[in-house]
């Protein structure tokens, strides 16, 4: 994103330094997704692969976004990626697993935009972690009440 953010900004010159700078970006940005690709981290994958269909949908270029999405969404049911685990306790409440939690339920919400806002395809392909987050995942909302009121 950092690479493309001169071509937003109005009245901004491009000079040969500036060419020079996206281009490094461009190629650094390359290599870490092709280490990332060679690698069996699919968390990360999914991270990466949400992160570019939000650039692209931000960018307005739907096709790329909608590719992007879908590969997110393969990786994410192929590695079989859950909200929870299926045994066990749930996983202490750290900065690595908010991410997850996070990336899981942006693709859900990045289905639903694309359905509504964008191309109108259903969104079938995130279902699994939806029906997990809305029926499974034990989240309660605390109020706070005064005591000796009703």
């Amino acid at each position: 994103m950092a690479a493309f953010g001169v071509q937003f900004c109005a009245g901004v010159v491009v000079s040969l330094r500036v060419g020079q700078i996206r281009a490094e970006h461009v190629r650094r940005a390359q290599e870490q997704l092709a280490e990332i690709t060679i690698g069996r981290n699919m968390n990360l994958m999914v991270q990466i692969l949400v992160c570019l269909a939000a650039m692209t949908l931000h960018s307005r270029w739907f096709d790329p976004s909608r590719q992007c999405l879908t590969k997110a969404c393969v990786v994410l049911n192929a590695a079989n990626l859950r909200f929870i685990p299926v045994t066990g306790r749930p996983p202490v409440l750290t900065e690595d697993v908010r991410e997850r939690v996070v990336v899981l339920s942006q693709i859900i919400y990045f289905e639903s935009y694309m359905f509504l806002a964008v191309d109108g395809t259903e969104p079938k392909m995130a279902t699994r972690i939806e029906n997990e987050f809305r029926y499974e995942l034990q989240v309660r909302v605390h109020f706070l009440v005064p005591s000796g009121m009703d």
